[in-house]
């Protein structure tokens, strides 16, 4: 069973995606409203090694070199990877053991940090956050570290994109009646053009949030939000790739694996495992009788998490 590997799993921004965890469960910055994983158990700014690098660089090759479909080697998962303090030298291991992609899924919060953003020159995008830069709805949306204002994460933004080579993918993750007024897209619609990264990619609520105020914005009028923010702004579009159906000798023990880092339609199950609709439907149905996962609908999709 893989400790630090899950996938690769559909990312609508990444392609087929190996998920890299490197921090223990829900140890984050922030405490989103909109996150589908849980509430955070631990609100840190402070980095620490969690596991061996080493472990973690060997457990990724290992699944790289099964694995017939990966776009990116991506950190991220159920918790913010730049409080490892060992996130650097995994990303310059694995840069030399592969000629796949790195990709860096952060939040942002922790790039005012010299070592932060030092640690992650090696990598090939990184795809911070920013959902909001008036500080009364950013303490709303993310729930931060006492620490932590939103000043302090736009100069950190601002840092990175001035040092950094790669490529920068910024997410906006828009929540209905909260972060949608007239008044802070002008704010952010400034800040964007200031930052001018790579890609400004919009998304809003489309899985299972675990907050009652974090209300999905429809598809005309984040359109219409797109072409305010400008050119290099798109909407995050939805997967639409498959995997051949392989080996499925061990396909409950990835399923789980990955539905302990995100929820997954019966579609993004397809697709990444390959299976049919039908042969999906009873694994899945098996799982659920055998108390392992769970299912619920939201936005008239079911979604599969761990129970």
């Amino acid at each position: 069973m893989s400790k630090f590997v899950f996938g690769p799993v559909p990312s609508r921004r990444l392609g087929f995606s190996l998920g890299v965890d490197i921090i223990p469960a829900k140890y984050c910055c922030f405490d989103c409203i909109y996150c589908q994983i849980g509430r955070t158990a631990n609100v840190a700014i402070t980095r620490k090694s969690f596991f061996d690098p080493h472990k973690v660089v060997e457990e990724v090759i290992a699944k790289a070199g099964k694995v017939p479909s990966v776009d990116h080697i991506t950190f991220s998962g159920s918790g913010e990877p730049t409080l490892s303090s060992d996130i650097g030298t995994m990303i310059g291991e694995l840069k030399k053991a592969t000629h796949i992609p790195i990709a860096v899924i952060t939040n942002g919060a922790l790039l005012y940090q010299d070592a932060v953003r030092k640690d992650l020159m090696l990598a090939d995008v990184v795809l911070p956050s920013l959902d909001a830069v008036s500080e009364d709805i950013f303490r709303y949306v993310n729930r931060p570290h006492p620490f932590l204002d939103i000043e302090t994460i736009i100069r950190g933004l601002r840092l990175f994109k001035k040092e950094y080579r790669g490529k920068i993918w910024l997410e906006i993750m828009l929540i209905k009646d909260v972060s949608d007024d007239k008044e802070e897209l002008a704010k952010l619609k400034s800040i964007v053009a200031e930052l001018n990264v790579d890609r400004v990619q919009l998304n809003t609520v489309t899985r299972p949030p675990i907050g009652e105020g974090a209300g999905k914005i429809e598809r005309t009028e984040l359109e219409r939000i797109c072409r305010f923010l400008g050119p290099s702004c798109e909407i995050i579009s939805a997967f639409e790739r498959s995997v051949e159906e392989g080996d499925d000798t061990n396909w409950s023990q990835e399923v789980l694996e990955t539905l302990m880092r995100r929820s997954l339609t019966l579609d993004d199950i397809v697709k990444i495992t390959g299976v049919s609709i039908y042969k999906a439907k009873n694994r899945l149905k098996a799982l659920e009788e055998g108390g392992q996962i769970k299912s619920y609908v939201f936005d008239d999709d079911v979604f599969y998490m761990r129970s």
